[in-house]
């Protein structure tokens, strides 16, 4: 201080214009830092289970960042071996969660809310996709011909995860009633049905009401006597919705 050979002058215009423009140029992209570690949640996870409480693995998990009608960001992961999963930190913002894995109903949570620094979790219950059938039915009672390749031989669809497809083994090929086929009626019969755990049709009911009741009660009397394997999961018998199209046709 006492220094006789320091400048003790006023600083001059050029230094007086450097120093905030260096410490501007220092403390911007630390704020910008600051301000995009304000505006992510925190981690985003959770567990995937069957309806048997068993952690479904290898699901896929999809996080959609949607801002109106369009999406602007898809974030995607899948579980681990015992069902858990887990998203590094997003933006926060509105997301839709989905989650899919062959063999099962896809999962759907529409709204989900990330706020800036917190954590969300969430558990999944996955159910069990119901299964598809369609038989053709002309005028003789004899079905058209099955697809190149096609067997009639039993077997066992390995669909995902840890669920084992049922497989239609005995099916009776519905008759095309002397009444619809003399009135030129035909259409298409809709059943809904479960299949239980010892693969026999259960609570077979007609979905389409304006289907012509002769060509219902054909289809109906048919299909409850046609027999699956079980469906398992986890190697345990379980019981699963089925829909079945049965089409009557006048056309040869």
């Amino acid at each position: 201080m006492l220094n006789p050979s320091i400048n003790r002058r006023s600083l001059s215009a050029r230094t007086k214009f450097l120093v905030p423009f260096l410490a501007i140029t220092f403390l911007l992209p630390l704020a910008a830092l600051r301000l995009t570690a304000q505006n992510l949640s925190g981690k985003v996870s959770g567990s995937i289970h069957d309806i048997s409480g068993t952690g479904v693995a290898n699901a896929t998990i999809i996080m959609s960042n949607h801002a109106g009608d369009t999406i602007d960001m898809i974030t995607m992961t899948t579980s681990d071996r015992d069902g858990n999963f887990s998203i590094k930190a997003l933006p926060a913002g509105e997301y839709e969660l989905k989650v899919l894995k062959r063999g099962f109903e896809p999962f759907r949570l529409p709204q989900v809310t990330l706020e800036s620094g917190r954590d969300f979790s969430q558990s999944i219950t996955l159910q069990i996709g119901a299964i598809m059938e369609e038989v053709e039915v002309v005028p003789n009672g004899t079905a058209k011909p099955l697809p190149s390749g096609a067997t009639g031989k039993p077997s066992r669809i390995r669909v995902g995860g840890d669920i084992e497809a049922p497989h239609l083994v005995t099916k009776i090929q519905p008759l095309y009633p002397e009444s619809a086929k003399s009135a030129g009626v035909s259409g298409t019969v809709i059943l809904h049905a479960i299949i239980s755990k010892d693969g026999k049709p259960l609570s077979l009911r007609v979905m389409n009401s304006q289907a012509d009741p002769d060509l219902a009660r054909a289809a109906v009397e048919a299909v409850s006597k046609w027999r699956y394997t079980p469906t398992l999961l986890n190697s345990e018998p379980i019981e699963v919705d089925t829909s079945i199209m049965v089409n009557f046709s006048l056309a040869p």
